[in-house]
């Protein structure tokens, strides 16, 4: 199966923490954030934490090695081009068997329709770009007749898979050129969603459906998300989809400056439609390369992304990705698995983190006088937890009262068990 072409979600940065070679005093006031709890919503869409997969590099091992990490789905392509080979021909056989190995895996999938088909529009010529995989591709379905053609392409995948447990992705990052060639259109792209999401509730009825999978928050993308919410497809889309790269654009790498971001784009969509008011926000796509944070880092930032996005109501989120899934090791790009491309995890052992974090339900945030020092309430069971961690992309570490109970804090989360944490007052931190 041909996978879809990757942008480049990498450019060069300063480093935007010193390192503190001093101890660090930290006086905790835990109190309540007010902050809504959406918790797990059964609305038939993911939840809690997936990854990104490729089908060419994912056997049935990785799938089970992927479950008991701690995710609970795989996001993956599926190419236009690669699937109608003729026209009103469909080949499955790949998506076929990926299907049933992800099945007997115990996991769900999102899929990505998306790509041009050379029979419905013209060939192009992308330009030089690290994360480009192929220069040539077919242009997106902007005339009515290219639209109808993904429309139907996208509602036979769906009536082929209804008893599959799969939620659709409408296209990718289409507010980037080099996946939607030769500049991005708002209006063709939400012109194509509403149509594609119509034709898939047609073939399955019960089928879910997401878009728009933007490059970044939609903050940032104001004027695509404006265009989907004056079509049809605001009222069919069962949650918006976006991606939460920090890496880039001079926004800071760090996974929790996204919470502002996540709070003022659920603010934004709810103006643009009322349609949107509790729509389901997802997180398609975030990681870091590990040749820039550093392999430890990376693993860490994985566990601070997920949670930095339940802290802030958005209901599942995708790291990008489980395998390295090129051989340049001078191209960024070629480092944003978990594991190389042999299938080596980065970070030896897998300590269960983050199986435990996705198996407990967010509560509330506690806040610490100092802003570095991060603090979120879970219920694991009948008891309370406190995940703790320092906001910060060093090694250094710092001791603080939690509970309690004096803890070692760094960059990477642990949990702390938290009954009697609300009657605590003051901790000291040395």
């Amino acid at each position: 199966m041909v996978e879809t072409p990757h942008k480049s979600r990498f450019a060069p940065h300063k480093r935007l923490f010193r390192r503190s070679r001093w101890p660090l005093q930290l006086f905790l006031l835990l109190f309540q954030l007010v902050t809504p709890n959406r918790g797990v919503m059964a609305n038939g869409l993911p939840s809690g934490l997936g990854v990104h997969v490729q089908v060419w590099q994912i056997d049935t091992g990785d799938l089970e090695r992927i479950r008991n990490f701690g995710f609970s789905f795989v996001r993956w392509g599926m190419s236009w081009e690669a699937i109608e080979k003729n026209p009103g021909e469909f080949d499955w056989a790949t998506t076929d068997a990926f299907f049933t190995k992800v099945r007997h895996s115990g996991l769900s999938s999102i899929v990505i329709l998306a790509t041009g088909n050379h029979f419905y529009s013209r060939w192009l010529e992308l330009p030089a770009d690290p994360g480009v995989r192929e220069r040539k591709v077919a242009a997106p379905p902007e005339s009515e007749a290219a639209m109808a053609a993904f429309s139907r392409f996208a509602a036979a995948a769906a009536k082929r898979y209804a008893d599959e447990s799969v939620t659709w992705e409408v296209w990718n990052e289409p507010d980037l050129p080099i996946f939607w060639p030769p500049k991005p259109k708002p209006d063709a792209y939400a012109q194509l969603a509403a149509m594609t999401c119509s034709a898939i509730k047609m073939a399955a009825p019960k089928a879910m459906v997401l878009a728009p999978a933007t490059a970044s928050l939609p903050i940032r993308a104001p004027a695509l998300y404006g265009a989907l919410a004056k079509t049809d497809a605001a009222g069919c889309l069962d949650g918006l989809s976006m991606h939460s790269y920090r890496i880039s654009g001079g926004r800071r790498p760090d996974p929790e400056s996204v919470e502002a971001e996540n709070l003022a784009s659920r603010a934004l969509l709810e103006r643009l439609s009322g349609r949107w008011r509790d729509v389901p926000m997802l997180c398609t796509e975030w990681g870091y390369p590990s040749s820039t944070v550093g392999r430890a880092t990376q693993r860490a930032y994985l566990a601070r992304a997920y949670l930095a996005n339940v802290a802030s109501g958005v209901q599942a989120m995708v790291w990008y990705e489980w395998k390295d899934s090129r051989d340049e090791p001078a191209n960024p790009e070629s480092h944003f698995g978990l594991q190389t491309a042999q299938g080596i995890f980065k970070v030896e052992p897998d300590d269960g983190l983050i199986r435990r974090l996705t198996n407990m339900r967010f509560v509330r945030r506690l806040r610490a006088v100092d802003p570095q020092v991060q603090l979120l309430l879970f219920e694991e069971g009948k008891t309370s937890q406190i995940v703790a961690w320092l906001r910060s992309d060093s090694a250094r570490t710092a001791v603080a009262k939690i509970a309690g109970k004096a803890v070692v804090l760094s960059n990477y989360p642990v949990i702390v068990p938290g009954d009697g944490a609300e009657d605590d007052g003051h901790g000291h931190a040395r």
